[in-house]
């Protein structure tokens, strides 16, 4: 199949071109800066530049734009080839930062779905969403729920959930799939970047924000990213099943708070973070550091420590037989255990 990959040099999208290229696929990737392509394992990942035809199968071109760009970025000749050539797009491409600007969610994450959806009118879509575009709604999810009456913790699920009513328009030819919170993988924890959440939990692990504001029953849907890109495999390599249908890539087995900070606390060297009632608990009252850290950083996941969703997953089990293991405590270990040897998290002081 020919596929065209956006967010090629990110976390996901070079996991899922590593994935692509062992499984005989032609990948077309769009990066911004030509940068190298490497698997969630670290591998480079063989690939050419461009130069006006589609790759071979089994192998990867690399074609420089930006899909908050008109056209994507990408010259004419480029736009006729891949809109005539093209099987499937992968869109992976997104602004997931939580404290980015209004602007940016907008030109990347609704923006930039609307140049897909213009540029491949005629092909077939994953678009990668998020499962937390269910907003504030607490219990259980529902795969093909679109309810916005809770509202959004933040501008990331908003705009994302934006981008999901612009390809679920073009209908039958679209699957959106939806990621949890994305960690390493289950067996050991690897992961090659640690962005987002992790940035946040480095600090609470490493004691430098000591409360968080949890509520009781509150929940974490962590998902390991080789279920997540095998997954996104799943529904590629399975389309007639797939076909029109919203699927969580999500772990099934939230974890709760007390789990967390537990998990944080089995190892000797690092700082089991107290959990408060969240009317109980006043960031002004932290000392001065804490206060700065937690304004920058965790209070954007603030809302995620309150927040109790259970993500269905049935859909991706009945394409093809896909079941996330459960993210219990030796789990959470592993993912803690595998920070620490890349010195991403270090003992206090």
């Amino acid at each position: 199949m020919k596929i065209f990959l956006t967010g090629a040099a990110g976390l996901l999208g070079g996991e899922m071109a590593h994935r692509l290229l062992a499984a005989g696929h032609s990948v077309t990737g769009l990066v911004r800066n030509g940068r190298g392509i490497l698997s969630n394992g670290g591998q480079v990942v063989p690939a050419h530049d461009f130069k006006g035809d589609i790759a071979a199968a089994g192998e990867m071109a690399l074609l420089p734009g930006d899909v908050s760009a008109a056209g994507l970025g990408i010259d004419a000749a480029a736009r006729k080839t891949l809109s005539g050539q093209i099987d499937l797009v992968l869109h992976c491409a997104a602004v997931t930062d939580f404290n980015a600007s209004e602007e940016m969610y907008r030109a990347v994450n609704i923006g930039g779905v609307q140049n897909i959806a213009a540029l491949f009118a005629a092909q077939r879509i994953v678009h990668v969403s998020t499962a937390y575009v269910c907003g504030l709604k607490n219990g259980v999810i529902a795969e093909q729920q679109r309810d916005d009456a809770y509202g959004f913790a933040n501008g990331y699920e908003q705009s994302k959930a934006a981008g999901e009513g612009i390809v679920r328009a073009m209908g039958e030819r679209v699957v959106i799939a939806r990621p949890s919170i994305v960690v390493g993988t289950y067996d050991e924890g690897c992961l090659r970047s640690f962005d987002t959440f992790y940035q946040a939990f480095r600090l609470i692990a490493e004691g430098k924000i000591t409360k968080l504001p949890a509520s009781s029953g509150a929940t974490l849907d962590f998902v390991p990213i080789d279920h997540v890109a095998g997954g996104l495999m799943d529904i590629i390599e399975h389309w007639d099943k797939a076909a029109g249908q919203t699927i969580h890539l999500s772990s099934g087995s939230p974890v709760s708070m007390t789990m967390l900070a537990d998990a944080i606390g089995h190892f000797a060297h690092l700082h089991r973070p107290e959990l408060v009632a969240p009317a109980d608990f006043c960031p002004t009252k932290l000392p001065p550091l804490e206060r700065r850290l937690y304004r920058h950083v965790a209070a954007f996941y603030s809302s995620y420590f309150q927040r109790s969703p259970l993500f269905e997953t049935s859909c991706l089990a009945a394409i093809g037989g896909r079941i996330c293991p459960p993210m219990d405590a030796n789990a959470l270990e592993r993912m803690i255990a595998y920070c620490i040897s890349r010195g991403f998290i270090r003992a206090p002081g």
